[in-house]
């Protein structure tokens, strides 16, 4: 199944009083990394506004702090009729694990109310055997 792995560093504004990540920033990390999945397999961009969770566990087993480096990897776990399983896990500390997450997505119809099957090319594309890494973007702080 498809996958990708985006090498980060936590920002400023993802952590909290205490120093450390906040608990929403996974969720960012979780979309931003599976919207970089989809656009670089070629999925349709109008999909992505489509597509909503609908279901999400995470679990946090270690702190993360401002300026640290993070590795962010999404997974296509299954692809059902009309939705898809997909999971995220992030390491830091040379792949020591931070958060896992479990979570659902379902393709929404655009003009109906309700799921919408996969289209046969989309299908593909997630269940595809690539893996994608996208490097850290420069940045001035660190």
């Amino acid at each position: 199944m498809t996958s990708i792995t985006v090498h980060r560093r936590v920002a400023w504004n993802e952590t909290d009083a205490a120093g450390h990540n906040h608990f929403s920033a996974a969720f960012r990390w979780l979309e931003e990394a599976e919207h970089d999945m989809l656009r670089l397999i070629g999925v349709e961009s109008d999909l992505i506004d489509r597509i909503p969770r609908v279901h999400i566990e995470i679990d946090y087993s270690a702190r993360l702090y401002f300026g640290e480096e993070i590795a962010v990897t999404v997974s296509v776990v299954k692809v059902g009729n009309s939705s898809a399983k997909l999971s995220m896990l992030v390491t830091h500390d040379g792949g020591k694990d931070a958060v896992k997450a479990s979570y659902v997505v379902v393709n929404a119809s655009s003009t109906t109310e309700g799921s919408a099957p996969w289209t046969q090319e989309t299908r593909e594309l997630l269940e595809s055997a690539q893996h994608l890494e996208v490097a850290p973007k420069a940045s001035s702080i660190g």
